[in-house]
């Protein structure tokens, strides 16, 4: 790793180390070259108390992010996604963007607040132009962050002093149709309809379009 580029190695690893430990099943996929900031993956592996994988971003929080001044949100933050555990992540398996996709779309949010000068926080969204799917038949075509249901704030939130955190944010795959209607009537909205409809924070590819 280019000691010159900043990374979060250090500050996610001791997160984790509260929470796992040794007997644990992580990976982590490295970023061989990196500009602007070291971009890894860490893969925490379902288990049978926790039926689902986390994919958790490392290195966006390295750099701080450009938040106005009027909006009380961290400069710091991190990115995740919990898939089903039958979600297969092997290495040999990235060549089906069906697979790939959520890894893909995490490295190109880490980079997004710090090339643009800008930043991420709750209820902000991403995805391809002209809706195009992120992968084909997966029906998503962007993603909202939002605060994790599954995980508490005890890990979603890495304390660096006592004014200071990294907020991590979960990621949620959307329609197009529920883009659309969270920019008309808000986050807090849309996250009500999957309530009523039971859409859980874990990836379901074919779930049912709460806009539709």
């Amino acid at each position: 790793m280019p000691h010159q580029v900043p990374n979060s190695v250090e500050i996610v690893d001791n997160h984790l180390d509260l929470f796992f430990d040794e007997t644990e099943d992580i990976v982590v996929f490295d970023e061989i070259e990196s500009e602007t900031i070291h971009r890894d993956i860490y893969f925490i592996k379902a288990t049978e108390d926790r039926p689902f994988h986390i994919l958790l971003s490392c290195g966006m929080s390295a750099l701080p992010m450009t938040v106005p001044d009027d909006v009380a949100s961290s400069k710091f933050a991190e990115v995740m996604i919990l898939l089903p555990k039958e979600w297969n992540l092997e290495y040999e398996s990235f060549s089906d963007e069906g697979n790939y996709w959520p890894i893909r779309l995490m490295k190109a949010l880490m980079l997004l607040p710090h090339e643009n000068k800008t930043w991420l926080g709750f209820g902000h969204t991403f995805g391809h132009e002209e809706d195009e799917e992120f992968s084909e038949g997966v029906g998503f075509s962007s993603v909202m962050l939002a605060r994790s249901m599954e995980l508490s704030e005890d890990f979603t939130k890495i304390k660096l002093d006592h004014e200071t955190a990294i907020d991590i944010f979960t990621l949620i795959p959307l329609y197009r149709e529920e883009l659309e209607f969270k920019k008309k009537n808000g986050a807090n909205d849309l996250l009500e309809r999957f309530e009523k409809f039971g859409i859980e924070e874990i990836v379901k590819v074919g779930r049912k379009n709460v806009c539709v």
